[in-house]
Formats: C-alpha cells, structure tokens, sequence
C-alpha cells in the first residue's frame, strides 16, 4: 500500500504516498482526470498528491492564494504540500499554518550550496555530511511556504543552526528575518529512506534575542 505511515508531531501530521503507481492507476484510484501538468514526473507527483489527499479523509482538491500557499476546499485546515520523485507529501493542521519539504538526499545540493547557504552556514559547510546540505536546503523549503508576507532569500533571511544534540532528537533551531526582526523557528525532521523530510509551523516561531 502506497500510503506510507504518518509523521506527527504535535498538532501537525504529514502524511506520505510512495509513488509506485503508472499513471492511470493514480487516476482510476482518484476517480476523475484533473488538471496536470505537461511534465510526465510531475503528472505522476500531482496526481499521488491528490489521492494522498482522498487517502486522509480530504476533498481531492486544492487551490493556491495570492501568496501562492495551497487551500483546501471546504475545510478550516491548513495545509503544506510537497512532492519529488517518487514520494508526495501533504502536512495539515487545525491550529497553525505549516510548511513541509521532501528532497531525494541524492541531489547534488552541494554543488549549489552557495545559492542557500548564509555566510555563517558555508563557514562550517566543511564540517557538513552530504546529508546535512539536504537537511538545510529542505528546511529552508518548509520555512519559506510559510505566511510572511514577503519573499525570502535563503541566502540571507534564513539560516539553519545544526547543533548536534538538537539533531539526535530530530529537530533543528533555525532563524528568519521576517523584514522587520529575527525570528526563530523550530524545525522538525526525518530521513526515510533516500528522503529527508522536514516540517515546520508558525506557532513555533518566538522572538530572536
């Protein structure tokens, strides 16, 4: 069964769909041919969004606002979605809003570090495992799809803190300059696999002192 065993933590739950599927498969598990992309991988990654969607007891659409943040249709829910090859995301809340990233920890995120990483991150990039470059760049994804009401550049708005001991308990401290002070967030994560998936919620934002 494609539908992987949910991630909690606190009120947020991420839920998980392995994409084995062909891609009528997907559609006849949908019930219905919605409107996708010309790429064939992301036809597959909208469609398993979609049916993880139907698979968690939600209507199997979304919309995106003006701030480009996916809506669920008849539900106060908030929600994150995220897809790479072969695996599809949804994180959903009842309280907060939330983001959510998956990355294949086989990309090449070194060879673009210097496009992510703050100057004090590529200080100590030396001391990184390859999984750590996936770590910072997914957190910095979840982070972003939050409400700020601004763009972030991850280079200079975001920084990830990768301190051992917070790292063995699967969360990481990182801060946000959200266009008028620092803000720090906690962060949560988990590798699966080839996946490294994190997520994150507003409510877990305090003032940076």
């Amino acid at each position: 069964m494609p539908l992987l065993q949910p991630i909690q933590h606190a009120d947020i739950t991420i839920s998980l769909w392995k994409i084995t599927e062909a891609e009528d498969e997907l559609i006849k598990r949908l019930g219905f041919t919605p409107d996708m992309p010309s790429n064939p991988n992301r036809r597959l990654e909208r469609l398993a969004t979609l049916v993880l969607l139907k698979s968690t007891g939600f209507a199997p659409y979304y919309r995106y606002d003006e701030q480009n943040r996916p809506n669920l249709f008849g539900s106060t829910f908030k929600i994150s979605v995220s897809h790479t090859s072969g695996l599809a995301a949804v994180a959903f809340s009842s309280d907060q809003e939330v983001g959510v990233d998956v990355e294949s920890v086989n990309r090449n995120f070194y060879g673009v570090a210097s496009k992510y990483l703050t100057a004090r991150e590529a200080c100590h990039s030396n001391l990184y495992r390859p999984e750590h470059f996936a770590l910072i760049w997914t957190a910095k994804e979840a982070i972003y799809k939050l409400p700020w009401g601004r763009s972030l550049v991850f280079g200079r708005d975001i920084e990830v803190l990768l301190e051992p001991e917070c790292l063995s308990r699967g969360w990481l401290f990182s801060r946000v300059f959200d266009g008028e002070r620092w803000l720090n967030l906690k962060v949560f994560f988990i590798f699966m696999g080839e996946y490294c998936i994190t997520s994150v919620g507003m409510n877990h934002t305090v003032r940076w002192e």
